[in-house]
């Protein structure tokens, strides 16, 4: 199944909806469709994925393949998390 043209522009649009343009850096993690399920912004430029200095968001999707939801992690938003135990974050 083909991405939609838009998803790369909507992912792009998230640094915009945080109200920020000052992240250092952005992982993605991806389903098995290819579609980008977490989002995380570094807040040390080139910190370990292991460090507690992650911000993640987990992406939704609805039968149209185009992000209904964003998700924080169960314990709230901020620099917190490590990008390893990303999955662990959200019910």
């Amino acid at each position: 199944m083909p991405l939609p043209v838009n998803i790369f522009e909507q992912i792009n649009n998230l640094a915009s909806t945080l109200g920020t343009n000052d992240f250092y850096e952005q992982r993605l993690d991806n389903d098995s469709a290819g579609r980008p399920l977490y989002v995380g912004f570094s807040a040390t430029p080139n910190d370990s994925m292991d460090s507690p200095t992650w911000f993640i968001r987990k992406l939704s999707y609805d039968n149209n393949n185009f992000i209904n939801r964003v998700q924080i992690p169960n314990n709230g938003a901020g620099f917190i998390y490590s990008w390893t135990n990303r999955a662990s974050y959200f019910s």
